[in-house]
């Protein structure tokens, strides 16, 4: 009994220090007492879930409010109809900084918030460690937040951090803008690709997206490819316009998607297929695919344009080192990416930004 209190006792020891422990920590949000959001005292709340499912938070987007013929977004009600435009003309780019001595710096990686901070930390401290060790560099921090995708390219747009992990269709919105260029993307196994998927309940009433009319559709963000952007135009090819035929939420990340469907605070969920078939066997069993979107390229790592050379390199060269086996679970790999490996895709967001200039 006295060996059994000692460790339970060091384990508590061990789960109080380590914030002070880890660097990576000191960069999530914190409450006024210091604590991390994720583990303060009323983290399990039902609002923190569902964030979307609230009248007065900015990310809800309610379809009885939008004028007959065009819904929030400007996006016509015959918007399957539309060809997709050609590509535009890229500009020319940055040259690259000047080297910097990576001994002395702290590369600040950010990651868009598509999991709760819990799980996003718990699979990314033996990756900063491994980073940390193959790049020379003093430390190697991770920088998310509770909220938002774009959060995360406009630190890295202001320098304040040096690297983003992020879904194509994020990367491909603000690209050109502020200067951005990809340096690996993410290898699941032999994959390089993933899929999103539309979920209800098995016994509701939606059986096919022919029943989402009527319904709340519950989508990750505005620049999520598997949680939005694929499933958006899965329905406009379907001839469906959940802004002008439903009642739209963004509740954040996947998981969020995931318990609201099952919880009955949205009717139907897009979200990443790696989040529902992570699920327990019995909560998959309460479930049923609608419809699954077209192949995705996986997530991309991007820099500014102007990232000195020698920073850029021995990153991606670490990067390539990654083993997923000796990761947490469903940890990936990684190759170095181009911008033609997402070419597919900005053509799917020119075809959407098409029906938004529309008249």
């Amino acid at each position: 009994m006295r060996i059994k209190n000692i460790a339970s006792l060091l384990l508590l020891l061990g789960l109080l220090l380590l914030p002070q422990s880890c660097p990576a920590w000191e960069d999530f949000p914190r409450d006024d007492q210091r604590n991390y959001l994720d583990y303060s005292s009323d983290a399990d709340k039902e609002e923190d879930y569902y964030p979307g499912i609230t009248d007065d938070n900015p990310y809800y987007e309610d379809s009885t409010s939008v004028e007959s013929g065009e819904d929030s977004l400007g996006l016509p009600s015959d918007a399957g109809s539309v060809e997709t435009p050609p590509l535009p003309a890229r500009p020319a780019p940055l040259p690259p900084g000047p080297a910097i001595d990576l001994k002395t710096k702290s590369i600040r990686f950010g990651r868009i918030p598509y999991v709760s901070l819990r799980e996003l930390m718990t699979k990314a401290v033996p990756l900063l460690s491994f980073l940390k060790k193959e790049t020379g560099a003093q430390e190697v921090r991770l920088v998310s937040n509770r909220k938002d995708y774009a959060s995360v390219l406009d630190a890295l747009a202001r320098g304040n951090i040096d690297f983003a992990w992020v879904g194509p269709t994020a990367y491909l919105a603000r690209r050109d803008k502020d200067k951005l260029m990809p340096v690996a993307k993410a290898k699941f196994g032999t994959r390089t690709e993933y899929r999103g998927v539309f979920i209800a309940l098995a016994n509701s009433k939606v059986q096919g997206l022919e029943d989402i009319k009527g319904v709340t559709v519950g989508f990750v963000d505005p620049e999520s490819a598997s949680g939005y952007l694929y499933p958006l135009y899965l329905l406009f090819r379907l001839k469906i316009n959940p802004y002008k035929d439903s009642r739209v939420a963004f509740l954040h990340n996947h998981d969020n998607v995931v318990r609201a469907v099952l919880a009955g605070k949205v009717d139907v969920g897009a979200c990443l297929e790696a989040t529902l078939t992570s699920l327990a066997p019995e909560l998959q069993k309460k479930l049923i695919v609608l419809a699954k979107t077209n192949d995705i390229p996986s997530d991309v790592i991007v820099c500014r344009q102007d990232c000195p050379l020698n920073l850029r390199e021995s990153f991606l060269k670490a990067l390539l080192k990654v083993d997923a086996k000796a990761m947490p679970a469903g940890s990936p790999s990684f190759l170095a990416a181009v911008d033609e490996d997402f070419t597919a895709v900005e053509e799917l967001m020119r075809y959407i930004d098409s029906l938004k200039t529309r008249k």
